[in-house]
């Protein structure tokens, strides 16, 4: 009777794109011998969501003759953009600023900003609930936001989403294995070790609009924007023992 020396390594390898946040662990040193009866498994699966944040990215660009002039209109666009969001449902936690800028511009732009010398950019990124985004979005571009239009979406907490991930890329490893214990003609055992990375894929952002004020005296409607889901995958690697 001949004696059976078998580890085996099944990779399954998902085509979505990964994004931003990981945990990884090394693989352990398989040996192969008489005493390693395993199977090591390699799977990966996704859990999606939808959000239940939104995040705007808001700014805005003026420019004037002098750094006083340019700095006044800039302070009347903040303070007015602001008020506008506040006004459409936005809070004030909910806004953060992101950057302030104050420069001088180039004698090539000078040329073509038609002798305006300064320019002020500001910008804000604004969390709100993902039904209100289209809103005050719109309120912003109303009140000058001409920079405006980014729009990344998450979850306000990802640990539920990341869990669904991991236990549907378990089974997904556990069915590969019992398939690949049958074909070998072997009864797969229990787990003797398992480890997993998970990553969150954040849809977006949405490409970055810029808006002209309208002079028009009706509004335009608020642009339709649709939520993104969010995804998580996970990538698990578990080995059985084999019987």
């Amino acid at each position: 009777m001949k004696t059976l020396y078998l580890s085996a390594l099944v990779l399954f390898a998902a085509t979505l794109p990964l994004a931003t946040r990981a945990q990884t662990a090394e693989s352990p040193s398989i040996q192969i011998n008489k005493d390693n009866r395993t199977i090591s498994i390699s799977a990966t699966d996704h859990a999606e969501a939808d959000p239940d944040v939104a995040d705007l990215h808001v700014g805005f660009t003026v420019y004037g003759p002098t750094l006083q002039e340019a700095y006044k209109a800039a302070s009347e666009s903040s303070n007015g953009i602001t008020k506008a969001m506040l006004d459409a449902g936005a809070t004030r936690p909910e806004i953060q600023s992101q950057s302030q800028r104050v420069s001088r511009l180039s004698d090539y732009e000078i040329k073509t900003q038609k002798g305006m010398k300064f320019s002020v950019q500001q910008s804000w990124t604004v969390s709100v609930d993902p039904k209100n985004a289209a809103l005050i979005l719109d309120a912003a571009v109303q009140a000058g936001a001409n920079q405006s239009g980014d729009i990344n979406w998450r979850l306000k907490n990802s640990i539920a989403l990341d869990g669904e991930a991991v236990r549907l890329a378990t089974e997904h490893a556990r069915a590969l294995a019992a398939e690949l214990a049958k074909s070998l003609d072997v009864t797969l055992g229990k787990p003797i070790y398992a480890t997993n990375s998970v990553t969150s894929n954040f849809i977006g952002p949405r490409p970055m609009m810029s808006f002209a004020k309208s002079s028009e005296a009706a509004a335009p409607a608020p642009l339709a924007i649709e939520a993104q889901r969010v995804q998580s995958t996970a990538t698990v690697q578990i080995i059985y023992a084999i019987e």
